[in-house]
């Protein structure tokens, strides 16, 4: 990585949690310039715009977040043993989603929702990957029979991300993980529900 290349990656990578931490709206290019100690030139060098910046540093937050899980779920084997171990995950890093804002996909979703149509693009790809990702899983459960075969994938996809997602919402609102730890407990209720025997 040459110079330039890493200048821009260490931009992308503090911006992510300003951007993060205060939302696009209230994040100026003054907050950016101050916290990154450089000139509104320097970043201008890099990026076109605040948004161009804004949107490189949510996929670079979603990208990491994305990292992560792989890492969680490589030493899991079987459909059903990485979807239980995915929705774990999210309590794995609840701690350190609070040092960082939170949950990029939720805080850009709520923050670009009618203000920012391009960062609301990128949070829709997001959440469609993270979908298709459980899609995936579910499908890979039928096959090896761990799964019934009537088992509604989509239905369950979508619950997963509403609970994980309304889960941080609450626990980071209201201060007690608890709440997420309720999400996570409700998924594999569904989970139970998905087994074969359970018809």
């Amino acid at each position: 990585m040459g110079k330039a290349e890493e200048t821009r990656q260490n931009i992308i990578e503090k911006a992510a949690v300003i951007f993060n931490k205060n939302g696009f709206q209230r994040t100026s290019m003054s907050t950016l310039t101050k916290a990154l100690g450089l000139t509104k030139g320097a970043i201008y060098g890099h990026f076109a715009d605040k948004d161009e910046l804004a949107v490189a540093s949510f996929r670079y937050s979603v990208r990491k977040v994305y990292e992560r899980i792989l890492e969680q779920l490589q030493s899991h084997k079987g459909a059903l043993d990485k979807l239980r171990a995915l929705a774990k995950c999210f309590l794995a890093f609840f701690e350190e989603y609070g040092e960082t804002g939170g949950c990029p996909i939720l805080n850009t979703a709520v923050d670009s929702d009618d203000a920012h149509p391009q960062l609301l693009q990128e949070v829709r790809q997001a959440l469609t990957l993270w979908e298709g990702n459980i899609l995936e899983l579910v499908d890979l459960g039928k096959n090896t029979g761990e799964i019934r075969s009537d088992a509604d994938a989509d239905s369950f996809a979508a619950n997963f991300i509403a609970l994980i997602e309304g889960g941080i919402l609450l626990a980071k609102t209201l201060g007690d993980r608890k709440y997420l730890e309720s999400s996570v407990a409700a998924i594999n209720l569904l989970i139970e529900q998905m087994l074969v025997g359970t018809e």
